[in-house]
């Protein structure tokens, strides 16, 4: 292999290696490092939360929520962690300001 103008000063033996390692050519690699904590991606996902409307029927109070996942309307009958038609499973959260005393 010859060095030439595709190859950048100083790249050539660390190129080298790393095709004759696989036998393609590919890119230099960069180095991986440990993860610390993942800071930015947490291990575990945040939980899904809906803020649903309340809807009054003859019988009794519904809720009416966004799913976060599908993003269609699902009613449910109870607040808290609830199960959607679509197999998804979240929090109905009431809003913060409108709580009976």
């Amino acid at each position: 292999m010859t060095m030439n103008a595709e190859m950048p000063h100083g790249q050539g033996a660390a190129f080298q290696e790393d095709q004759a390692a696989d036998g393609s050519r590919s890119a230099a690699t960069v180095p991986q490092q440990p993860s610390q904590g993942d800071a930015l991606f947490p291990v575990t996902p945040a939980p899904l939360s809906a803020r649903p409307l309340v809807l009054v029927t003859r019988g009794r109070v519904e809720y009416l929520a966004h799913c976060p996942n599908c993003r269609d309307w699902h009613r449910h009958v109870h607040l808290g962690n609830v199960t959607g038609p679509c197999g998804t499973e979240y929090e109905l959260q009431p809003k913060s300001g409108r709580r009976a005393a």
